[in-house]
């Protein structure tokens, strides 16, 4: 029996989320708690993050972000090669 090939691609309404944002939750992950929007490719990448619900605002600022467990399973997800 075959295996399928896996995508790493998580689509949103504007298209797969691709490598800025995958890149993105790496680095959320890593920061802990929260995540602080420093990079302006972050800017760009939180958008699609958000449309796929991986990230969620922490606070008022409008620079932080946090993982969700759905951002949390798709790394998993990525990391297991599933």
């Amino acid at each position: 029996m075959e295996r399928a090939a896996v995508s790493p691609a998580c689509w949103t309404a504007s298209g797969p989320v691709g490598p800025r944002c995958i890149a993105l939750l790496r680095r959320v992950r890593a920061s802990g708690d929260k995540y602080t929007l420093v990079r302006n490719v972050d800017r760009d990448a939180v958008v699609k993050a958000l449309a796929a619900g991986f990230v969620a605002w922490v606070g008022r600022s409008g620079d932080d972000v946090r993982l969700t467990a759905r951002g949390a399973e798709y790394l998993d997800r990525l990391a297991r090669v599933e």
